[in-house]
């Protein structure tokens, strides 16, 4: 695809994240026309037809099969991401998926090898990697403002009436649960900010008033590190990830957008905060996190960056999550899920 052409995107799948994301955004990403969108929900395509005025189908298999889209989000519930997935695959679509990857291991393992045969890009919607807060995070890491990590405390919770659910969150064998709608973003936010990979030491998993709406687990890093966590449906709000090192701490919290560093005091006892300035694109997006305190700019990075990724692929770096971490995460999931006695169907 060459600098001067205009990706044509569909989207399949018009719920939440859809209407208030994708379909808002690119529309107006440069480079960028969007075509088509799809879901067998009628509802849910008259909601994403109030927002774009462009080709609608029940059928998503029928915007997979036009010619004239280039490349498909997928924003369907999690139990239909794996086929949906490799069908855009087989129609030689490029293809920005929603996490969850899959919901079991075998249709994860199975996507990897089509994606791997399909000769498209193929990435996974972990749109945090890009987002400003975790990137200067991961530089703080990378440069050893904190020394070397030894533990990791996460905890991500949103608060979830079972009644505000819809259906298919309320069950773990539909795609539900905390682990693989909360769990995965941190999960793979650690793998890529330590640049280690994890594995399960424990886990408890609780089921208050839908399936699996609480997690409590403990990771260990290939380097010892260790990490524990605490996933909520019940729980108060909260997105934070706190990274103690040999000569500090760095607290990450998304509802803040702070990448908080502390270490010693120069002279007597305590704690400072080390300075950071960061990036000017950074404070450009403070200034508007001022002005617009709940915008949320890692949709729109990680869509940009991967239209950018498929316009000018030869020699393009970005932190777009691929298939084989998308994977990961998923066999992390299960991991957890068997040493908490959990049987998934």
């Amino acid at each position: 695809m060459s600098l001067d052409s205009c990706v044509r995107f569909g989207v399949i799948g018009c719920g939440t994240i859809s209407y208030w994301t994708h379909l808002r955004i690119l529309p107006r990403l440069r480079g960028v026309r969007l075509v088509a969108i799809a879901d067998p929900d009628e509802a849910a395509l008259a909601r994403g037809r109030s927002l774009v005025d462009v080709r609608c189908h029940r059928d998503p298999q029928e915007l997979l099969e036009a010619p004239d889209v280039d490349a498909v989000v997928v924003a369907a519930p999690p139990l239909a991401h794996a086929s949906l997935a490799s069908a855009a695959l087989r129609a030689s679509k490029h293809l920005y998926l929603e996490k969850p990857l899959a919901t079991c291991v075998e249709d994860a393992r199975r996507l990897a090898v089509d994606a791997a045969d399909a000769g498209v890009t193929a990435v996974v919607g972990f749109h945090r990697r890009v987002h400003p807060t975790y990137q200067r995070a991961r530089f703080l890491l990378d440069a050893g403002a904190i020394g070397r990590v030894r533990g990791v405390h996460t905890v991500f919770a949103e608060p979830s009436p079972a009644e505000g659910l819809p259906a298919w969150k309320r069950r773990r064998d539909s795609g539900g649960g905390v682990l693989l709608d909360l769990a995965v973003h941190h999960l793979d936010l650690l793998r890529w900010m330590l640049g280690r990979e994890m594995g399960v030491d424990d886990c408890a998993l609780s089921s208050t008033t839908t399936e699996h709406d609480g997690a409590l687990l403990r990771l260990r890093a290939d380097d010892g590190v260790d990490v524990q966590g605490r996933f909520s449906f019940r729980d108060g709000p909260a997105d934070v990830i706190e990274f103690f090192g040999e000569r500090g701490t760095l607290r990450v919290d998304r509802h803040r957008s702070s990448a908080d560093c502390r270490i010693p005091r120069r002279w007597g006892y305590g704690t400072r905060r080390r300075w950071d300035l960061g990036a000017i694109e950074d404070l450009r997006w403070r200034v508007e996190k001022i002005v617009r305190p709940s915008v949320e700019p890692s949709f729109r990075r990680a869509l940009q960056a991967f239209v950018a990724r498929l316009r000018a692929p030869l020699g393009t770096s970005d932190d777009l999550a691929g298939v084989a971490d998308g994977v990961r995460t998923v066999e992390i999931v299960a991991e957890a899920e068997a040493l908490s006695g959990a049987i998934v169907g």
